[in-house]
């Protein structure tokens, strides 16, 4: 096979040349513009992590805190039980009293318990909304991390 060849002005070739290195080095005003605001964007997704996983931690020391709280106002409640009161069958006023603070500690602890994991539930929600906006709307097939 025999290659054929044809001339052809290099002139317009070489314009195009010039304009293509152009486009590809990019206005400096331009590309220092989208390089800050991608180092924004970085910055911004790292603080959201870092307070997502502070959140996290924080709901799970709280929970524990709360589930130690619990685990003292029983061991609190069969102490208070197992003193005997000597020479009357009465309770003291003092023991009624502490019984009623132990029990609106119980409640209160119940009730941070069901803030901690409405809470929870919330950032869950939260976090898989962001990965729904991020996808545009469309299913990804991997899996968010939770924390």
């Amino acid at each position: 096979m025999a290659e054929e060849y044809e001339v052809i002005p290099i002139t317009p070739l070489r314009k195009i040349e010039q304009r293509l290195e152009k486009i590809e080095q990019g206005s400096p005003g331009y590309t220092a513009v989208l390089k800050d605001l991608a180092e924004m964007i970085k910055e911004n997704q790292k603080t959201v992590d870092d307070l997502i996983k502070t959140n996290s931690e924080l709901i799970t020391n709280i929970g524990s805190l709360s589930e130690h709280l619990s685990e003292l106002t029983k061991k609190f409640e069969e102490f208070m039980e197992s003193i005997e009161v000597a020479e009357t069958s009465e309770e003291p006023e003092e023991w009624t009293k502490i019984k009623e603070e132990n029990k609106k500690l119980e409640e209160t602890n119940q009730e941070l318990l069901d803030r901690l994991k409405k809470l929870e539930r919330k950032m869950k929600l939260m976090e898989l909304s962001k990965y729904y906006y991020q996808t545009g709307g469309q299913v990804q097939k991997t899996r968010p991390e939770t924390y």
